[in-house]
Order: structure tokens, then sequence, then C-alpha cells
């Protein structure tokens, strides 16, 4: 028999069909549940996204005059995040317009944006595969892949229209690419890297550190050859400029206004750096300060990401790829080394930065889980081909326990995707419980609850007065005047998260007056008792995976929900980052004045606090 005609053994044979069934489980989980929120927009970046591609107006033929200058009307005058994933929705949802008119606006084609971003996730787990094949084998491929369709982070982010399953898609074909450009360096291979690398750029200027991965696939690709070092500085510097080239036309493609706008784009992303570095003081990043750097980031993956097995596996991998890169690099193997430090210098060059931030925001993780859940699973299959058999079974066990740890969390997660929002939740209960004409005292920096639109069974806020309670404002003798001014005309008062309980008394030493008031709120020692409040969390089988809201900072628990708030099988595993429970599971609660305290006892339970108050 002709070899070349020889069927492929049935181990190969497989492979196609257990990648589509990991892709496919993958996608399910993406798209369960899509439509969470119910078209509310809870998300606070999905939010400003959907806005900006909803006012984006792409006239056809186009205004000549103005098209290259910043008045054009394709220009998003937004530059946080780039301008690549606003473009491709505002291009998908106009084509569907044509076929459902409902899509020309916002409240429609977020649907379509979400279904984009899982199918941006889901590329990103076929990416493990093929990466994991190329530097390693089939089986590291497909494990990894299995892993990495079971990450709970990716699961959650899929589920909103943002620009970070998209990013990590482009840097693992950015990443994919460079090792393939590595091992057959051509002119055609570095010109996709350099396509892809625009691409991620021209969706979060966070890629940019990817030049270092590609700049070492570069290195490896020509070194080690035979060649002299001219021949070898000659090609670097063609590949080099082959990408650069290809990079920089590719971001001006996709996002022209940086260049355009440049003053707009600069400010931008200068205030985005600033913010992310914490020499901007801005209130939504305030909940991270005093948390350490990159072990911050580290624990919140692996108890919260990830879950504590594929959490600890992943580490562990990443840790045995660093020392193994170590010894080779000692030992001079280049040849052996050459491939797998393209990703590694990815992981380092990236975490390096992101992890020594003021912001730690968990999605900044999501671009290298992925090659956590590969090297993950490269240490496993490693283990099950030891040459002790204790080892081998420790390996296989370890797998199955690991991918069956993984399934039940994102099994328990979609739980918080088919509920009904918490703050939906509290909602309708304000609308049929709290009388009409009364105040509400609700909070700056967070949705305003009830949520002031909506349909029938959620349009009750206009029925209402309102008090707005400036927490993250500079504690002072006014403020004080206007805290128990607040509480003697409020009637109710809505915390629709712990967004700022959570962080303001965390900062004592800025805050006093204000960890004050939330001490006494919580202990109900205002005249107001805690009537209502909503729960959300992972759940499976009646277990809940609970963040815990109280014990860090430490405030006394109001006594409903000491009482009621928490179940026999609760796993309550500490305090969650804020973007994991308030984007999709908060906890709104609703105090009720029970009693009308006089402004003297009010002044006199606030206690020493009020004497060290500045002025205004």
């Amino acid at each position: 028999m002709d070899p070349a005609r020889e069927p492929r053994p049935a181990r190969r044979r497989s492979v196609p069909l257990l990648l589509g069934a990991i892709l496919a489980v993958a996608l399910l989980a993406r798209l369960y549940g899509l439509d969470w929120d119910q078209g509310f927009f809870f998300h606070p970046d999905e939010r400003q996204i959907l806005f900006v591609t909803s006012a984006l107006d792409f006239p056809w033929p186009p205004d000549w005059a103005t098209l290259l200058t910043p008045e054009s009307p394709w220009n998003p005058g937004f530059f946080a995040y780039g301008s690549l994933p606003i473009y491709l929705l505002r291009i998908v949802a106009s084509f569907a317009a044509l076929f459902w008119p409902d899509m020309a606006d916002a409240s429609s084609f977020y649907i379509l944006g979400r279904v984009f971003s899982a199918l941006a996730d889901v590329g990103s787990v076929a990416l493990v595969y093929y990466l994991g094949r190329a530097l390693y084998d089939r089986l590291v491929g497909l494990l990894g892949a299995a892993l990495m369709a079971l990450a709970v982070l990716h699961v959650q982010l899929s589920h909103f229209y943002a620009v970070d399953t998209l990013l990590t898609f482009l840097v693992m074909l950015v990443l994919y690419l460079a090792v393939r450009a590595s091992r057959r360096p051509s002119n055609g291979r570095w010109l996709a890297v350099g396509v892809a690398l625009g691409a991620a750029l021209a969706t979060k200027v966070s890629a940019a550190p990817l030049a270092v991965p590609v700049a070492v696939a570069g290195l490896a690709a020509f070194l080690g050859r035979g060649a002299g070092w001219g021949r070898i500085l000659g090609r670097g510097l063609r590949a080099a400029g082959i990408v650069a080239l290809a990079a920089l036309v590719t971001f001006v493609v996709c996002q022209p206004y940086a260049v355009i706008d440049m003053t707009r784009f600069l400010e931008d992303v200068l205030q985005e750096s600033a913010m992310a570095r914490g020499t901007l003081d801005m209130p939504y990043t305030r909940q991270f300060i005093g948390a350490p750097a990159y072990l911050y980031l580290l624990w919140q993956t692996v108890v919260w990401s990830l879950g504590a097995p594929l959490g600890l596996m992943g580490l562990g991998g990443a840790l045995a790829a660093i020392g193994q890169a170590a010894r080779r690099l000692l030992r001079r193997r280049w040849a052996q080394l050459a491939l797998p430090a393209i990703p590694l210098a990815w992981f380092l060059a990236y975490f390096g930065i992101v992890g020594s931030f003021h912001a730690k925001f968990l999605r900044y993780m999501l671009p290298v889980i992925p090659l956590l859940c590969l090297w993950g699973a490269a240490g496993l299959v490693a283990l099950t081909r030891a040459r002790r058999r204790a080892l081998r079974y420790a390996g296989v066990g370890l797998a199955g326990a690991t991918l069956l740890a993984s399934a039940l969390y994102v099994m328990a997660y979609l739980h918080v995707f088919t509920t009904t929002h918490p703050w939906l939740q509290a909602t309708e209960w304000i609308c049929q419980e709290v009388p009409r004409g009364r105040t509400l005292l609700v909070e700056h920096w967070d949705n305003p609850l009830p949520i002031p639109q909506g349909r029938q069974e959620y349009a009750c806020w206009m029925h209402y007065r309102y008090i707005t309670f400036g927490g993250y404002y500079a504690d002072d003798t006014a403020k004080l005047g206007e805290i128990l001014d607040a509480l003697q005309a409020s009637d109710y008062i809505v915390l629709s998260s712990n967004r700022l309980y959570n962080s303001i008394p965390r900062l004592e030493e800025r805050y006093p007056l204000t960890t004050r008031y939330y001490e006494l709120l919580m202990a109900e020692e205002l005249g107001f008792e805690l009537v209502y409040y909503s729960q959300v969390y992972p759940e499976l089988g009646g277990v809940r995976l609970v963040d815990e809201t109280f014990r860090d900072p430490d405030l006394p628990m109001p006594r409903l929900l000491a009482e009621q708030g928490r179940r026999p099988g609760d796993l309550v595993l500490g305090r969650a980052d804020e973007s994991y429970s308030v984007y999709d599971h908060p906890m709104p609660l609703v105090f009720q004045k029970t009693a009308q305290l006089p402004r003297e006892e009010l002044l006199a339970r606030f206690g020493a606090v009020v004497a060290d108050l500045p002025e205004p």
C-alpha cells in the first residue's frame, strides 16, 4: 500500500472530533443566558461602547470635506478603547438592520455584540489548541483548549461586549503566528504577524507589549541557522520592517482617527494610563488602594476567575515553564528554548506591567489566562507520561479532577445568567412595596435604584424623590451636614451594590466620617432597618459560592442578612474583585426608616470622628 494513502491512526482521526466537541461546549457556555440583563446595559464599559457605537453615523457617500478631519461623523471621539471593536459592531449592526430594522438601535444590536464577543473567545479556545500543538503536541493542545473552554472569567466576559475577548483572541493569534513565522520564516508569515499586531493595537493599546514576543520570535527565527551575523542582522531587520509596516498600516486602517484626531487620542490614552497607574485618582479605582502588586491579581484569578483547581494548575504550569526556560537559557540550549520563549515573553512582559498597576481589574488578566491553561495542561500531560506509575496515575487523576471542578464551576456560574438580575428584582420590589412619593437616598458612582428606565414592571422611578449621597467626596463639616440632612429627609436608603461600602471603609484615615456612616447604617443605628436584599451567586445543586462583602472591610451584617442571607451549604470564599460581582450579580440592599432620630442624637452617634473634620 502506498504510505501516502495509509489511513491516519485512530488517535489522530479523533482529534478533530474532540476539538469540535470542546469548541461546542465553549460556545454553549458563552452563549447561554446572553440576554442576562434584559438589555439594560449594567456593565459600564459595555454601556459606553454601545453608546459610542450607536452615535456613529456612516453616511454614504461620505462628506469628503470632513471625512479626514476630527469633525467627521465616522470619528468615534472616544479612544479609551480602540476603534476596531466599535467599527466592527457598527458594520455588523448596519448590515443586520437591512433585514431586521430593530438592529439599528443599541437596545437591540447589543446582542450582536455579545455574540461576537462569545465567538471571539471561542476563537481563543481554538488558538490554545493550535499553539499547544505547535509548542508541545496534540494532547497538550486539546487539554489546554478544554481547560480554556471552562475558564469562568472568559465565560463571564463573553456575556459582555467590551474589548477583552477580542483583544485576547488577537493576542493569541499574534503569538501563534509568531511561533509559525519563527519556525519557518517567510515574508508572508511576518506580514500576517504584523497585521494581527496592528489589529490588536487598534483594539486596545495595552497590546503594545506584544512587541516583545514578536522580537523574540525574530531572534529565534534567525539565530542558530548557520548564517553569519551580517546575514542574520539583515534578515532580522527585514522581518522587523515587514512586521512594523504591516502593523502600522493595519492600525491606521482600523483606527484612522487616532492619527486624524491625534490630540484627543493621546488625551484619552494618557488618561487611561494615569488611571491604571494611580496618578489619576478615580473613585472606581480606590478599591485597589493597599492591594499588593501582583499578588492581588494572582489571588483573585485563582479564587474567582478560574477556581482553585484550574488556577493552581495554571500557576504551577507557568512556574514550571519559567523554570524550564531558565535552565535552557543557562545551558545555552537555544533550539529548545526558541519557540517556548515566545509566549513566555508575552506573559512576563504583559503581567510584569499590569501586575504593577494601581488598578487591578480582573479583566486585565484575560490575555494571559489562555497561557495559564496551556501551561497547566502541559504540566498535567507531563505527569501522565512520567516514568513512575504513581506519578502517571496522579497526573490522570489531577487532569480529571481539574476538568470536573472547572466544569462544575462554569455550570454554577451560568446560574447568574439565567436568574433575573438583582437590580431588576430590587426595582420590581420597590415598585410594588415602596409607596409613591417617598424619598430615596441613593449613592453616586453606582446605578440608582429603581432603574430609571424600562418596561412597565420596572418603570416607577418617576414616582419617587431622590437624594444622592456623595460618598466619595472628601469628608468635611459640609459633608456631615449633608449626611444628617439626608438621613432626616429620606424614607429609604438604597444601596445598589457594595461598590462604596466595600471600598470607602477600607480607607478609614481618608474617610473617617463616611466609614462611621456605613458602620452605623449596617448596625441599623441610624433609624433605618434592612427590609429587602437580593442575592444571586454562582450556584449548583444548592451550593452557592459566596463573595463576602462584610468581612473586608469589617462591617456589621444587618440583622435580616445575618438571619436569612446565608445557607448551610454556602461556600464563603472571601472578598471578590468588584468587576467579578458588581457587573453581573451585585447585592442590592434597601433600608427603611423605622425611627426619625433627632439631629442631635444622630450627631452623637457619629461620635468623636466629627470633632476632627476639616472645613470644606
